[in-house]
């Protein structure tokens, strides 16, 4: 069943500058991409702290379509507008698509094929894309599709953890450097192109190391679902935050969590409310 996930998250990029221009800002390698391919990217503040993460697909010369990980596109939209001076590059909200979570029939009925890796699929103005973790494509089309049950809503999401795959909220902008939210697993930044705004700070942990937190898996039991920022501590001191985190059965919960490597083999508990209680590392994300 299609999964229908927020529209408002799309920016489009257009024009004979876009590519030069999304490549001065982002993270990523943007004059690496080919027409008809996408990649994973992050637009990060000057001391490295993610602002927004975010799948960057370039579906023809002059266009590039970002499709945001948490946050808000028209947001984006007037941040990167102070940046773009005489560069010729327009900035929309891309409100006339929809993005659907879809499984390999769906994806198929809608563009002829089922893209991998990170080749994109077109057909009738909609774009496919596959995501990491089973069989799931991301559909960009002009058609909402009808919301589905709140069980197959909380699979994507579980999906989605499962994947390590992190939702940044907005109370988590600019909180997070790139390596506790795993994001080189995704080559969402590079450290070997020109200067972009965080650079020198990823540049530095690349090749002199010294980060030590990373993205994990956690399990828990609470009371509601543990929020984005919920800090956790371990023997008094804070060890880590939460992420994202879906309801996997009652009084149960999943989530990503940064956490420092030492308090990662610790016992950890809730940080502030006391919401959070039996939290358990299933795994790290290398």
């Amino acid at each position: 069943m299609p999964i229908a996930l927020p529209s408002s998250q799309l920016l489009d990029l257009s024009g004979a500058d876009a590519r030069r221009f999304a490549h001065a800002q982002f993270a990523n390698d943007v004059l690496a991409l080919e027409v008809g391919h996408w990649q994973w990217n992050a637009w990060l503040s000057a001391q490295g702290r993610v602002r927004y993460f975010f799948a960057l697909l370039r579906p023809s010369e002059e266009r590039l379509l970002l499709w945001l990980r948490g946050g808000t596109a028209q947001v984006l939209q007037t941040e990167l507008a102070r940046f773009v001076f005489r560069d010729k590059v327009a900035l929309r909200v891309a409100d006339d698509l929809h993005a659907t979570g879809c499984s390999e029939a769906e994806t198929f009925a809608a563009v002829g094929t089922c893209p991998d890796g990170d080749a994109l699929a077109a057909r009738a103005g909609a774009l496919a894309l596959r995501l990491p973790y089973g069989a799931r494509w991301l559909l960009f089309g002009a058609t909402p599709p009808t919301p589905a049950d709140d069980a197959a809503a909380t699979q994507w999401q579980l999906d989605d953890i499962h994947a390590g795959l992190p939702l940044l909220a907005p109370s988590l902008q600019d909180e997070l450097l790139p390596q506790w939210l795993g994001l080189e697993r995704f080559n969402a930044f590079s450290v070997s192109k020109g200067c972009y705004p965080g650079q020198e700070v990823m540049a530095r942990l690349h090749f002199k190391g010294g980060n030590k937190r990373a993205l994990y898996r956690i399990a828990c039991g609470c009371e509601r679902l543990p929020a984005a920022g919920a800090r956790l501590v371990c023997d008094g001191s804070e060890a880590g935050i939460v992420v994202n985190a879906v309801l996997t059965a009652s009084h149960r919960a999943e989530a990503l969590a940064v956490l420092s490597e030492t308090a990662a083999q610790a016992r950890l508990t809730d940080g502030v409310a006391a919401a959070l209680y039996d939290i358990q590392v299933i795994s790290r994300f290398t």
